[in-house]
């Protein structure tokens, strides 16, 4: 399993599930991505959706105030 750390502060929504979608299409099946977001629509709704939507496994953890760490298993 390969751990990759993305980092997407500063970057709003589609914006946020779009650097993640293509950050997961160049991980293997078993690969775990980590996301860093201070966009809480991207954090708490769109990332997650889309994550279930293709599959994927997704936890979402506040870090910090107005900050959140995502853990997405491919």
């Amino acid at each position: 399993m390969v751990q990759k750390k993305l980092d997407i502060k500063g970057v709003v929504c589609p914006f946020c599930v779009l650097n993640v979608k293509t950050a997961l299409d160049e991980m293997n099946a078993g690969d775990e991505l980590i996301v860093v977001s201070d966009h809480p629509p991207a954090a708490k709704d769109s990332i997650p959706a889309f994550a279930r939507m293709n599959g994927f496994q997704c936890s979402v953890q506040s870090t910090e105030s107005g900050l959140w760490e995502l853990s997405i298993k491919k």
